[in-house]
Order: structure tokens, then C-alpha cells, then sequence
């Protein structure tokens, strides 16, 4: 059978793998909406391989999964794919704790991690793209100032006052969101974890930053005026 390439738990490096076996299952809901005429309303298909690395026999269940409502903007059919054991990584990524991050920013943040570690590198690429418009939407820049992505991401450098070096490598990450949701080619590892950390280093500069700057300005302020009541006692 065919073979493909997957990163392996025992030999801790991306080897290739036999497929040396595979099962499908199908569900659906139909609807007889006049006698003896039926449509299907609803279905999910699951495909399932058994992966043997090349390099120590090590096994791996893959879940290969789809349904009516996973599909890109061009209308090509999307799969969620799942490992067990699940996929150790090379840098299993802990995210980062945003103090005062807006809460539906916060868990699509959370959903970006949990797709990484999970090897959905597809999904983690889309979620990136939509924390980035809910950052714009958050900060005011919707599609009445810009109409895409790129546009919005150099207002919110012109709006924010962000370091024009992550707006640029943002914008990057842009290109290949579009590649990894439109053409769904593959993605390497090492640029979901660089877009992660540009990602973060956003974040950052947005509302952590900028946040314990507005805090130490109001303490130096206080002990200022404090000063200023005590010279004039």
C-alpha cells in the first residue's frame, strides 16, 4: 500500500510510514420529504489507516474525518486528522498566559495550541488567520477599512504603534494561511512555530505591554503626586 510521512513517537523525527491498512465508515441522516423520495440532510465520513513507521515498526491509528461543513472558501473538501498514540512533538508547545487578553481572543488562542500539539497544522494555520481578523475587529479595523487580511494588518501597525517587524512577518504568515486553507498543501513544522511566536509576540505588544506600561506610568504618577503633597506640607 502506499506510504506517507508522519511523525514518529519511537524514533522522535518525522519517518515514513506503510499504510497497511485502512477501513472507512459512513453515517448518514435521510429525510423522505415526499413518498418514496428521500434526500440526505446530514453525513460524516471516517477514514481509518493503520501506520507503520518504516524505520522501527512502531504503530499508528489514523482517524481521517470530514462532513458537509468542512470546506474552504473554494469549496474544496477539508479532513480533520487525529493520532493515536497521540503525535509527541520535537517542541511540545506550552502556551503562554495572557493576563488581559479579551476572552474570545483568549480561546481561539487556546484552539491554535491544542491543533498544533494535535499535528493539525491546516487547522492551526486557519485558526492563526482568525485570532489575526479578531485582533483587527477588536481593535476597530473591519472590512469597511480594509477589505483584506494584509490591509488590515497595516492599519493595526498605523492604529497600534506595533514594531513594523511583526506586521511584516505577520503578513507572511498571511501567504501561506491561504495556502494551507485554499490549495491545502502541506505546511512545515517549523513555520507553524515561528508564525506562533510572532502570533505571541503580538499579543504582547497589544495588551500585555501595553498594559503593564499604562500600570507602571499610573504608580509613577501616584508616587509623583504624592511627592509634590508632601513638599507643600
Amino acid at each position: 500500500m502506499s506510504d506517507k510521512k508522519l511523525f514518529c513517537n519511537t524514533c522522535k523525527i518525522p519517518t515514513n510510514h506503510e499504510v497497511v491498512d485502512s477501513r472507512d465508515r459512513q453515517f448518514e441522516e435521510e429525510y423522505e420529504y415526499e413518498k418514496g423520495k428521500i434526500i440526505t440532510t446530514w453525513w460524516e465520513h471516517w477514514e481509518y489507516s493503520m501506520l507503520v513507521c518504516l524505520g522501527c515498526d512502531t504503530a499508528t491509528l489514523e482517524t481521517k474525518y470530514t462532513n458537509p461543513e468542512l470546506y474552504d472558501d473554494d469549496e474544496n473538501r477539508l479532513y480533520e486528522y487525529t493520532y493515536l498514540p497521540r503525535r509527541e512533538r520535537q517542541f511540545d508547545r506550552t502556551p503562554k498566559q495572557f493576563l488581559h487578553l479579551d476572552e474570545k481572543l483568549a480561546r481561539i488562542y487556546d484552539e491554535i495550541i491544542k491543533s498544533y500539539q494535535n499535528g493539525l497544522n491546516t487547522v492551526a494555520v486557519m485558526g492563526i488567520r482568525a485570532l489575526l481578523e479578531g485582533i483587527c475587529v477588536h481593535e476597530g479595523i473591519d472590512d469597511k477599512i480594509a477589505f483584506n487580511l494584509a490591509g488590515k494588518l497595516k492599519h493595526l501597525e498605523k492604529h497600534s504603534s506595533i514594531p513594523h517587524q511583526i506586521v511584516e512577518g505577520l503578513t507572511s504568515i498571511k501567504s501561506f494561511g491561504d495556502d494551507a486553507a485554499h490549495r491545502l498543501v502541506s505546511l512545515h513544522e517549523a513555520d507553524i512555530e515561528l508564525s506562533i511566536d510572532l502570533l505571541e509576540a503580538l499579543l504582547t505588544s497589544l495588551y500585555e505591554a501595553k498594559f503593564e506600561l499604562h500600570e507602571t506610568a499610573s504608580r509613577l504618577k501616584r508616587r509623583q503626586d504624592a511627592l509634590k503633597s508632601i513638599e507643600t506640607e
